[in-house]
């Protein structure tokens, strides 16, 4: 049993040979979650509240832009979801099948984990988990920066352009350390792409209604960029690929190519237009909510 997935060179099979190290993150995430519904949150209930997070922000300097009391069948769904598509890219087969056959799993694992897990975990985690981990100081100033759109953007795209060079990919696949290097790379880019919109942390101002909106239109160009190659190349880019075993024949490594692409680009955009659409339909209700309350009595000086 390997600790993580890494090219070999071997005829496929589909014996089921799981990945101790992907085990571990997983088994990790439950064990947490697991902590936090049994004991952590239990250690400060004020902080399930606006008020008591609003006066613990209070007392370092800070403010709490957003609502922290949620619910929590929502996370735990999301919760629930996003632990399985994490086991499904990172465990065998399509690891295995990523690492060291097919471009096409490659890509479909960096989709799934950009534009789906990512967002999932990001709105799974409680705002009070975020706060307690990340706390009032310094590393909330970091994750400010992280969740502004100007660095989010570029340092995802940067990232995901590179972890799919050919120069980088083929390499770094070879081992599984590196390999496990290449995942991280990609996985951070995914979850700093989200931070605009979806950083739990109460301390962080997220984009919201039409900003929101304007930049996940905006991020629609993200998985564009790694793909364009591998769209027009009518030749091998990935050696890996090229000299791997066909699992599935007569699909050859340009078809593999073409078809990665395909799901990179097309899948990626698709995913996050679902996103875009749940976000426009859910910003719309809570505009009509608003005007059918009607307006607000004036109070004070302005009541006269």
């Amino acid at each position: 049993m390997n600790w993580w997935c890494a090219s070999s060179g071997a005829t496929w099979t589909w014996t089921w040979q799981p990945y101790l190290g992907a085990l571990a993150i997983v088994a990790g995430v439950i064990a947490l979650s697991v902590w936090w519904a049994l004991r952590g949150r239990f250690r400060d209930p004020a902080l399930a509240t606006n008020d008591g997070m609003a006066a613990e922000a209070a007392v370092h300097g800070r403010e709490v832009y957003t609502d922290v009391t949620g619910t929590s069948l929502g996370r735990s769904v999301a919760l629930v979801f996003g632990v399985i598509g994490l086991w499904a890219v990172l465990d065998w087969p399509l690891a295995a099948l990523g690492a060291g056959y097919l471009a096409t799993a490659q890509m479909a694992r960096q989709i799934i984990m950009v534009m789906v897990v990512a967002p999932l975990l990001l709105f799974a985690c409680p705002p009070a988990l975020a706060v307690r981990a990340v706390g009032w100081g310094r590393r909330l100033t970091v994750l400010r920066w992280t969740a502004r759109p100007r660095f989010a953007v570029p340092v995802a795209a940067v990232t995901l352009i590179v972890v799919n060079a050919p120069a980088i990919v083929d390499p770094l696949l070879a081992q599984p350390f590196s390999s496990f290097l290449m995942d991280g790379l990609w996985t951070l880019a995914g979850f700093v792409l989200w931070m605009p919109v979806q950083c739990p942390h109460p301390g962080v101002r997220r984009l919201t209604g039409p900003a929101a909106l304007g930049y996940l239109i905006a991020q629609s160009i993200v998985p564009v960029l790694p793909g364009f190659f591998m769209t027009w190349a009518d030749f091998p880019i990935y050696s890996t690929y090229e000299l791997a075993p066909r699992v599935i024949e007569d699909f050859d490594a340009v078809i593999d190519q073409q078809t990665a692409a395909a799901v990179l680009q097309v899948g990626g955009m698709v995913l996050l237009w679902v996103q875009i659409a749940y976000r426009f339909l859910t910003w719309g209700y809570a505009q009509m909510a608003e005007d059918r309350a009607g307006p607000r009595p004036l109070t004070g000086a302005g009541a006269g």
